[in-house]
C-alpha cells in the first residue's frame, strides 16, 4: 500500500461542515468530465460545493457514496460508507481486541486518485465529550496509521475501570512477569435507583397476545440502542426466548431462540475448532433470530433469512477477567461479521 495522506482524511469532516448544495448547472465543466472519467456508471444524487472543492453525492453498483474534486476538475478521492461486518476479518478483530470500551461510529471504504485503496474508521470512547481518533485498514484489514490512544493503555485503562478493587502492578522476575494485587477498600458509591424499562402499552400487548400463557418465566424487558424494545423469557420447555419489537412502528421484527448445547449449528461449531485452534474457549451462547413472517426488509422488500449470533468467551492471561467476542453467521452457518459491543444490557458483559 502507498503513503496515505492521514491529514487530509482528518480534515473531512471540516471539509464536509462548509459544502453548500448546488445544481449541476453550476458545476464545471471540467468536473462533469472528471467524474465521467473516474467511474464509468454512476448516478449523481446531489452536487455540494466547498472551498476550492466540489462533492458529487452518487450511486455506484448500487452503493451510495461521495467522489471529491478540486476546482481545476482533478478527481481527488471517493469514499463509501460500509458496515462492520463488511470489512476484513482482520480489521474487526483488531478493533474488537484491542479497543473494549469504544465503539465505531462511521467506516468508509476510499478510493484514491494514486490507485490506494483502504478502509477509514472513525471510533470513539464511550461518553460524553469524547475525541473522535482515527484508523486506517489496507484492504487485508492491516492496521496503516492511528491515531487512537495506545491499545495496551486502552485495555489497562478498561480492566482498571471495570475492577476497582484490584490494583495491579507488574514487577519483573527473570525473563518472565510477575503480578502483584493489593487489595484496596471498595469505595463507597451512592448510587441512583435505575427504573425499570417499560415498552409501550401496544408492545405490551403484542407480546402478551402473541406468546400468552406459554411462558415459564419473564418476561424482563430491555431497551435495545433505543430502535428496539426486547422481551426476554423462557417458553413452557425452559428454553430462553427473545421478542425484539421496533420501537417506532411497535411491531414485532424477530425472535430469538437461546440453543442449548447439544443443538450447537455444526457448521459454526467446526468454524470456531479451526479459529481458536490451540486456545481454550467456551460458547456462551447461540441465539438464532429469526423474523417475523410479516416483516419485510425495505431495501429488498423480501424477509431476511435466519441468523445467529454467537458469543465467545476467553480468560485474560494474569487475571480473572472475562474477554468477549461477538459473532454473527448467516442461515448457512457461514461467518459474517464481527460486533464490537454487546446487544444490550443484557447480553453478556
Amino acid at each position: 500500500m502507498k503513503k496515505i495522506a492521514l491529514i487530509l482524511l482528518l480534515a473531512l469532516p471540516l471539509i464536509a461542515g462548509a459544502q453548500t448544495k448546488i445544481k449541476e448547472t453550476a458545476v464545471p465543466r471540467s468536473v462533469l468530465l472528471a467524474l465521467e472519467k473516474t467511474y464509468d456508471s454512476y448516478k449523481v444524487k446531489t452536487w455540494y460545493q466547498a472551498p476550492g472543492q466540489y462533492v458529487a453525492e452518487l450511486v455506484i453498483d448500487g452503493q451510495n457514496g461521495r467522489a471529491y474534486f478540486t476546482a481545476g476538475g482533478d478527481w481527488q478521492y471517493s469514499a463509501f460508507p460500509v458496515q462492520l461486518a463488511e470489512c476484513p476479518t482482520l480489521m474487526n478483530t483488531y478493533f474488537v481486541n484491542n479497543y473494549p470500551g469504544y465503539r465505531v461510529k462511521t467506516i468508509d471504504y476510499v478510493e484514491e486518485m494514486n490507485g490506494d485503496n483502504y478502509y477509514r474508521m472513525i471510533v470513539v470512547k464511550k461518553g460524553v465529550g469524547e475525541a473522535d481518533c482515527e484508523m486506517i485498514f489496507d484492504t487485508r484489514g492491516k492496521l496503516q496509521k492511528s491515531n487512537a490512544p495506545d491499545p495496551d493503555a486502552v485495555k489497562r485503562d478498561y480492566y482498571t475501570h471495570n475492577n476497582p478493587d484490584e490494583d495491579e502492578n507488574a514487577v519483573a522476575k527473570g525473563s518472565g512477569t510477575e503480578r502483584v494485587r493489593r487489595n484496596r477498600p471498595a469505595p463507597v458509591v451512592d448510587e441512583p435507583k435505575v427504573e425499570k424499562y417499560e415498552p409501550s402499552d401496544a408492545i405490551k400487548a403484542n407480546f402478551t397476545a402473541s406468546v400468552g400463557k406459554r411462558i415459564s418465566a419473564g418476561p424482563e424487558w430491555v431497551n435495545r440502542n433505543n430502535e428496539y424494545a426486547v422481551a426476554y423469557y423462557s417458553n413452557n420447555q425452559k428454553v430462553k426466548m427473545e421478542a425484539v419489537y421496533d420501537i417506532a412502528t411497535e411491531t414485532l421484527r424477530m425472535t430469538g431462540k437461546n440453543l442449548a448445547k447439544d443443538r450447537y449449528n455444526s457448521t459454526i461449531v467446526k468454524y470456531l475448532a479451526e479459529k481458536y485452534n490451540g486456545e481454550r474457549y467456551k460458547i456462551e451462547k447461540m441465539v438464532v433470530y429469526e423474523y417475523f413472517s410479516k416483516y419485510r426488509d425495505p431495501a429488498t422488500g423480501k424477509k431476511p433469512k435466519p441468523y445467529t449470533y454467537v458469543v465467545i468467551s476467553q480468560k485474560v492471561k494474569g487475571s480473572k477477567a472475562l474477554k468477549y467476542t461477538r459473532m454473527e453467521f448467516d442461515s448457512k452457518g457461514e461467518f459474517t461479521g464481527l460486533l464490537a459491543q454487546p446487544l444490550d444490557d443484557k447480553d453478556v458483559q
